[in-house]
């Protein structure tokens, strides 16, 4: 089910008119790694649970009870704030999948304190924020202004709400009907659509595409996000490979705290380090005063300063040392998201590729692989236009590899999606003419749609010559870097497969 602002918003209004002036029990992590409110509304605890990192992040509300177990730091961060707060208000923001959730306590002087939660519900980006007043107290996905060109979230800043999309900002709805709905969204029944019993999607208003299913209204989103979890979750649990997904999934998350926790012990020390001057201007001024003093306070300031020169040397040595590292993991964590949307993609027959890329992330897991046997491999998706191109794209870490390094020759035109995961995807043409433009967007398309953003309604895809793509050093497969890009904006979108010819190597 996909949601929008407009369906958002809705859920804002629900959770209002069902838990304004509810007291926070308690706050917790459910054992599916989902983030949870208990709340205390009319003689009755019930569970707002936050699925953010899901493919369509949510809150649904559920019965329940939180498990008694660790908190990670996010967790104990916000049960420490919230805990016997009072939910004042929840609010949308127009035009953007958040909801903000306002609570109010009182401190032991009278003083009210304003602490808020903030949920990002966008797909790729989905976040949980802590704020006393505009400050971010946590959050569940910090980063830095060198992770990301457009906002940072840390600690002790002010909290910057996430920039609007560009673009229509409903793909299940025309600009006419969204300009037809109130300001105040209507609270009338939804119109529900499912195919053969399964729901399929649910809106504010008829949606024409969906005419052909079997069509219902219903009174709450709230209970169609929990028909939608529950049918999610009930599939991935008969779903033969869902245990190994699980596997990879958690080691990939313990490796990705790994890194995060290291990246800011680099970071504190890299603020030390910067900092090295003061101890230099201090040592000058020990030196400028000895005369002022008697010989016993002279040679006693004398050993002072030559400590703090030997510490201003010392922290002077490791800045080169402590930048290089941060920008390792930085990559490290941007190679991590790749392998991260490689599992999530990968099917029942792909999850040993996913796999062996997750492994081979590990510093002592870097050796080169076994080679696969025959009967493991097999052909990438393959396309041939009506110019006589032919297009390939690779499912896995290793068809990527295989394809950007066996199948493509240096002058053929690589793709891939800008700053984010995806598929690689090669152009190539028997004649080694180049290739017509309607050729070169079709690859894109082709790219934009077997990558992360496949929801978006525009994508920013890079392509260059193969020869211009390289492996980089000891990462798993499928990470590479490039140079001598052009881009293209397109729109997601597959085009027929068709036969390739047996001169695809030449």
């Amino acid at each position: 089910m996909y949601t929008d602002w407009l369906l958002i918003r809705r859920l804002a209004l629900e959770l209002s008119h069902r838990f304004k002036g509810a007291r926070v029990r308690d706050v917790g992590q459910l054992e599916d790694g989902r983030f949870a409110l208990a709340l205390w509304s009319r003689g009755k605890e019930q569970l707002v649970c936050a699925d953010v990192f899901a493919p369509t992040p949510v809150l649904t509300v559920e019965d329940g009870e939180l498990p008694i177990a660790v908190e990670p730091g996010f967790v104990r961060a916000a049960g420490a704030a919230l805990r016997g707060t009072v939910l004042s208000a929840v609010l949308s923001r127009r035009g953007d999948r958040l909801i903000r959730m306002e609570f109010g306590s009182r401190s032991r002087f009278g003083v009210e304190d304003r602490i808020a939660l903030v949920f990002e519900l966008v797909p790729r980006f989905g976040n949980i924020v802590l704020l006393k007043g505009d400050t971010v107290v946590a959050a569940l996905k910090e980063f830095a202004p060198s992770e990301n060109a457009v906002r940072s979230i840390q600690a002790g800043d002010a909290y910057e709400l996430p920039p609007l999309r560009t673009g229509k900002s409903s793909p299940l709805l025309s600009e006419e009907q969204i300009a037809q709905l109130s300001e105040d969204l209507p609270e009338g029944d939804l119109h529900v659509y499912r195919r053969d019993g399964a729901l399929m999607q649910a809106h504010l208003v008829e949606l024409p595409e969906f005419a052909a299913l079997e069509h219902k209204r219903t009174a709450s989103l709230l209970d169609v996000l929990a028909e939608a979890r529950e049918t999610h979750a009930h599939a991935q649990q008969s779903d033969r490979s869902a245990k190994r997904r699980n596997t990879l999934e958690r080691a990939l998350a313990a490796r990705e705290r790994k890194l995060r926790s290291e990246l800011a012990q680099v970071r504190g020390k890299l603020r030390e380090a910067e900092s090295r001057e003061k101890l230099r201007e201090e040592g000058d001024t020990i030196y400028a005063t000895l005369h002022e003093l008697t010989q016993t306070e002279r040679d006693e300031a004398k050993e002072r300063a030559a400590k703090l020169f030997a510490a201003y040397k010392k922290a002077a040595a490791s800045v080169s040392h402590l930048k290089r590292r941060q920008a390792e993991l930085i990559e490290a964590l941007e190679d991590l998201a790749q392998v991260q949307w490689e599992v999530e993609r990968a099917g029942e027959g792909e999850l040993d590729d996913a796999a062996e890329a997750v492994q081979a992330l590990e510093p002592v897991h870097r050796s080169a692989p076994a080679k696969r046997t025959a009967s493991r491999r097999r052909k990438p998706l393959q396309y041939e236009t009506s110019s006589g191109s032919r297009i390939y794209v690779g499912r896995t870490p290793l068809e990527n590899a295989e394809l950007t390094f066996h199948v493509a020759r240096p002058g053929d035109l690589w793709f891939h999606v800008q700053n984010q995961p995806g598929a690689h995807v090669i152009l190539q043409r028997h004649d080694r003419e180049e290739p017509p433009d309607e050729d070169v967007l079709a690859a894109a398309s082709l790219a934009a749609l077997h990558s992360k953003a496949k929801n978006s309604p525009k994508v920013t895809v890079d392509y260059t010559q193969r020869k211009y793509v390289r492996k980089r050093p000891g990462a798993a497969p499928g990470l590479v870097f490039y140079t001598h890009p052009k881009s293209v904006h397109v729109e997601p979108r597959g085009i027929a497969p068709g036969p390739v010819s047996s001169n695809a190597r030449d």
